[in-house]
């Protein structure tokens, strides 16, 4: 069964048709013609997924970047940031470290990290006289800490398309990895600008300038507080906080700043409904999928097989962690995670692993797909940025990704990197 799913899935996509498609295709010809179903439970299937309410927030978390972007807020973050870390040697380095930090508590995308915020720190890093690859490099790593710092598009969508799993818990889940993965850029960002004798120092200014533009920069400080806070304080559900980000800065864009309009809103709009839109599809199809997987008992073959190779939770871990990393440098992350969350979690679970736990590692494991050859959307991205080519970056990138697979080990082999948080609020 799955050989016949995978080979139209696999035709499908040597014909160039969008994945999403090419899987509603597969689980619509299974339907169809093989177990001779109404065609009408693929539609049940589909809208069973894609009206949930949760659902929305995506669109809306894109927003808060797109919409923070065009008010002006985040070449002041790099600027405020610059007078504080500025002086160290390694400084812009640390910036950008900082700025995806930030930016991950309040859009928690990486795509929009980059997007935003990845042509500044390019340009800011090669004047400081940091190399354009290595400065791609940073930036595209950096990036990965959106997804994982609350609050995390790519949480959602994991937790949608697993069922049965708090996307409140995932974001606490999510905030040591973050810090600790923030750090470790750090630590090497230090340990590189030393031994490479990468960037130069900028006088520190004086202490008015420096509150100056604190007060300038704190409308946006405060976003994630709101964001984050509302949602571990149980004001606002994932969907409200992020309705309430969206308004804020709108707010902060047209009587703050005052340098946001009505185009710039009809077309983050836009944006972000074509962004969702494509989520929300392969959310649908996924389930569809996942439907059939589950009604034809593969999960359980699939877990009764794992159980004649390992009974240990940690290799299991081990297992699963090194085929994302694997799968994430030929596939989309995105159609990653919805294909294959549904048919793990169900596993996972017999072996007694927390889905908090599973869960950041499953979707650290998929983000680390978007940094690694030869696929990696934001090594794309960060190369056009940086204007230099795919090769560059890639050698540039490797120590990066290493370090990343040191993250995944930790969090696979210590359980309340993942679970103390979450725990303090009532999540398991």
């Amino acid at each position: 069964m799955v050989a016949v799913l995978l080979g139209v899935l696999l035709l499908t996509l040597l014909l160039g048709v969008p994945i999403a498609f090419g899987m509603g295709l597969a689980a619509a010809l299974w339907i169809v013609f093989v177990e001779g179903l109404e065609p009408s439970i693929l539609v049940r299937r589909m809208y069973g997924i894609m009206s949930t309410f949760p659902l929305l927030s995506i669109p809306l978390f894109t927003m808060i970047g797109a919409l923070a972007e065009r008010c002006g807020l985040l070449p002041e973050l790099v600027k405020w940031l610059q007078m504080l870390l500025g002086r160290l040697r390694g400084g812009m380095a640390y910036i950008n470290v900082a700025n995806s930090m930030v930016m991950g508590g309040v859009s928690g995308t990486a795509v929009s990290d980059v997007a935003s915020l990845g042509r500044i720190e390019i340009q800011v890093m090669k004047r400081a006289g940091y190399p354009a690859s290595y400065a791609a490099a940073l930036t595209a790593s950096t990036a990965v800490i959106a997804p994982i710092i609350p609050p995390s598009v790519a949480m959602i969508i994991y937790a949608l398309a697993a069922g049965g799993v708090s996307i409140g818990g995932l974001f606490m889940a999510g905030i040591v990895p973050g810090l600790i993965m923030g750090l470790g850029l750090w630590v090497m960002a230090w340990f590189k600008s030393r031994r490479a004798n990468f960037g130069h120092r900028l006088d520190r200014p004086e202490a008015r300038v420096i509150l100056h533009q604190t007060f300038k920069v704190l409308p946006f400080l405060v976003l994630p507080v709101i964001i984050v806070g509302g949602i571990i304080s149980g004001i606002f559900t994932v969907t409200e906080s992020a309705a309430v980000g969206v308004t804020y800065v709108l707010l902060i864009g047209f009587f703050v700043t005052r340098s946001l309009s009505l185009k710039d809103v009809y077309e983050t709009v836009l944006y972000s409904s074509v962004i969702s839109s494509v989520v929300g599809l392969l959310l649908g199809t996924g389930a569809i999928l996942s439907w059939i997987l589950t009604r034809n008992r593969v999960t359980q073959e699939l877990a009764d097989f794992l159980a004649t190779v390992t009974t240990d939770p940690t290799l299991f871990m081990v297992i699963v962690a090194v085929a994302l990393l694997c799968l994430g440098m030929i596939m989309d992350v995105t159609a990653m995670m919805i294909a294959l969350a549904p048919l793990l979690v169900p596993i996972a679970r017999q072996y007694g692993i927390p889905d908090l736990q599973f869960g950041v590692v499953f979707v650290l494991s998929c983000m680390i797909g978007m940094i690694t050859p030869p696929v990696g959307i934001l090594l794309f991205m960060t190369a056009s940025l940086a204007e230099i080519s795919l090769e560059d970056v890639y050698l540039a990138i490797l120590p990066f990704v290493l370090a990343s697979f040191v993250l995944v080990a930790l969090l696979i082999l210590f359980p309340p990197l993942t679970l103390w948080v979450p725990s303090l609020f009532g999540f398991r």
